[in-house]
């Protein structure tokens, strides 16, 4: 409901002991939403509302109409003929209704519904002023926030991620009083728990920001992270260098402090022996620490902490911090430096006590089940990598049980590429190894080598070919293997790289373990998966609903590659002028030509000269649309196709299809079922509109 002016503002503040910085995001969001909800719902106006979160406060700033406005609404009762007897008196139930609604029986209205006639009670309801109703609805409003955890505290029976303990309500600057289980609403704020922790009085909402300010408390989560930002790069450049900038991990660290302030701290050199990835994990994961890259591209031994104290305290939180993460740092390095003394391919046999699923075996099975994927799709798309890509399949999984991993989950794959490398693998399989997860997410990049490509097609196909298996394809909302992820990255990997492979071969090899199923369905089963994982990545891309429509299908047959570039043919030929004529066209032989193949028609059996004519023009043109759609120039195909118009029409218009000769009639539906066949080899035009 937007504003037509600048409305009065309400102001709300939750106070809380410290709420996860993980909730705070979604909460800021649950706020505002549901503050506009139940402004909608009362009638109430409303224009700008914002909303903010630090671990100790909610707050929320809306602008407000001073009253509701008016609303005549109709309550539906009973039919006439149940609401008056057969004297036109009103019956208990026209009683009721009227009474209910506050209203006497003549002033009730009749309107037609359907095929009946019913009592109706136009209601006209008042424009009460905002502020009398601010309490009930703010109380409301808190309590309807939900969160992934919460907590009841005292003898209370409200939730909440952490204890409520104070609530700053004003309307017009006046004071909007309610109570929740205790709490009582008031004008009062608290400023840093630690720096500054005072009770402030706030009597203007405008002037609350700074009130907030000048007790340490910085309220704008964007402000935070630009301070946390610009101190922490001003700290790098003064050693020479620059922080790993991370969006995650500033969005999270924003949450965490109301006062923040960057601290530059080191640690021993020594570490910088552990492999880059594992030193940023520990400082981001465990420490939320920024790491600091040097000039010349490597880690230095300089980490970025930011405090929630003031600057004069830099010291003692720089030496706190550098005693946490040396001690971090010392355990990955025991860790690491323990899993380097067994080979990947001595572990190779633990994976057999761990379980991959419960009917598909161990994380060993999988990884052998990779092994032969990786082999047969290295032989299709590059042979010379055969023996490379089974080692590289076969212990792809194996850091997974490795003492760093266990620990950093998010490592795996990469630190089982540095495992590799000190068995003496080689820099290709180790590549693969790390490269196995990607595309981790939609939009992410795909393996830059070619082995990494072929290990994570394995992956994912032996996923999503075991467990549709299963029976266990996604449904609805659930899919608890995150298989229509996988999809999307075989997808992306398979456009990207231009690779000639066909899905129903990669899913008729990977179902070969499994020789009791029904192979047949499940491909088709899978090919249909893969189908609605195009449409809306097609649809998303801007290609029109009924383009992609004419062309996902050819999946089933055809690389994934041509399904685009056939799309791109069909934006070419929704522009043309000639579109709206060709699609005629296409109705015309799509609406008689049969469902099933035909064989090719007899020459001798033809009539007229208009069928000779298009049998002429067809077979002339019919190898030049073919060796289109064989070096996929669609659009030439398509152009190709236009120039039948003329034999097509003339056809129609004068060649009766449905001859009485039930041989001439099946010769001209051979006739159209070729150039159909033919054309549609393109694309399904009749999906077209």
């Amino acid at each position: 409901m937007a504003s037509a002016g600048t409305y009065p503002r309400l102001l709300l503040e939750i106070g809380t002991e410290e709420i996860p910085a993980r909730f705070l995001p979604e909460a800021i969001a649950k706020l505002k939403e549901n503050a506009a909800g139940l402004l909608t719902e009362q009638r109430i106006p409303y224009g700008d509302i914002r909303a903010f979160a630090t671990p100790r406060r909610l707050a929320l700033i809306a602008e407000i109409a001073e009253s509701q406005t008016e609303n005549e609404k109709e309550v539906w009762g009973p039919p006439v003929n149940v609401a008056f007897d057969k004297d036109n008196k009103p019956t208990k139930a026209a009683e009721a209704f009227a009474r209910s609604n506050g209203m006497a029986i003549e002033a009730l209205l009749r309107k037609e519904k359907g095929k009946g006639t019913y009592l109706v009670a136009a209601i006209k309801e008042s424009a009460n002023p905002t502020a009398g109703l601010l309490p009930e609805l703010l109380a409301k409003l808190i309590l309807s926030l939900a969160f992934p955890k919460s907590m009841r505290w005292g003898e209370g029976s409200i939730r909440f991620p952490r204890p409520i303990h104070w609530i700053l309500a004003l309307y017009r600057n006046e004071p909007v009083g309610f109570e929740i289980e205790g709490i009582k609403s008031g004008i009062s704020t608290r400023g840093h728990r630690f720096l500054s922790p005072v009770v402030v009085d706030v009597r203007d909402d405008r002037t609350y920001f700074n009130a907030l300010k000048d007790n340490l408390v910085v309220l704008d989560t964007e402000e935070r992270k630009k301070m946390i930002l610009d101190g922490a790069r001003q700290l790098a450049l003064s050693i020479d260098a620059s922080i790993v900038e991370d969006e995650t991990l500033l969005n999270h660290v924003a949450y965490l402090v109301e006062y923040p302030v960057p601290v530059l701290g080191t640690f021993p050199v020594q570490y910088l022996s552990l492999p880059e990835e594992l030193l940023i994990t520990v400082m981001k994961g465990h420490q939320k620490y920024f790491a600091i890259r040097g000039n010349n591209g490597k880690l230095t031994n300089h980490f970025v902490v930011v405090s929630n104290t003031k600057q004069e305290n830099a010291a003692m939180v720089a030496r706190g911090a550098q005693k946490v993460i040396k001690a971090r740092f010392e355990d990955a390095r025991f860790y690491y430096e323990d899993d380097k003394k067994i080979s990947l391919a001595e572990r190779l046999e633990g994976l057999k006590k761990v379980v991959f699923h419960d009917k598909l075996g161990t994380v060993h099975a999988k990884s052998e089940r990779i092994s032969v994927l990786a082999k047969y799709i290295a032989e299709k798309s590059c042979p010379a990598r055969i023996v490379d890509a089974g080692n590289a399949g076969r212990l792809s999984k194996v850091d997974l049980i490795s003492g760093v991993v266990f620990e950093f989950p998010e490592l795996q794959g990469i630190m089982g590429s540095y495992y590799a490398l000190n068995d003496g693998l080689g820099k290709d399989v180790a590549l693969a190894i790390s490269e196995q997860y990607l595309p981790a997410f939609s939009g992410d990049r795909i393996p830059s080598s070619e082995l990494g490509i072929v290990i994570s097609l394995a992956d994912r196909i032996d996923s999503i070919a075991s467990f549709f298996m299963l029976g266990m394809a996604p449904s609805g909302t659930e899919d608890p293997f995150a298989l229509r992820r996988q999809a999307l990255g075989i997808i992306s990997i398979l456009s990207q790289t231009k690779s000639e492979l066909l899905l129903a071969d990669l899913f008729a090899k990977a179902l070969e373990p499994y020789p009791e199923c029904d192979k047949t369905k499940i491909i088709d089963e899978i090919i249909l998966f893969f189908e609605q994982r195009l449409d809306p990545l097609l649809q998303s891309a801007g290609y029109p609903y009924d383009a992609v429509a004419a062309v996902t299908h050819f999946v089933r047959t055809e690389p994934v590659v041509t399904i685009r570039d056939r799309a791109d043919a069909i934006i070419v030929l929704k522009k043309a002028a000639n579109y709206e004529l060709f699609l005629q066209l296409m109705k015309r032989v799509n609406n008689i030509a049969p469902v099933d193949d035909m064989t090719p028609p007899d020459t001798g059996r033809f009539v007229q000269d208009e069928e000779k004519a298009l049998w002429a023009a067809f077979s002339d043109i019919k190898p030049k649309i073919e060796q289109g759609v064989a070096a996929r120039k669609y659009a030439d195909a398509i152009a190709s196709i236009s120039s039948l118009a003329a034999p097509i029409n003339t056809f129609f218009d004068k060649v009766l299809v449905m001859d009485k000769d039930e041989a001439i009639k099946q010769n001209r539906l051979a006739l159209i079922k070729a150039v159909q066949t033919t054309a549609f080899s393109i694309a399904d035009f009749a999906k077209l509109i």
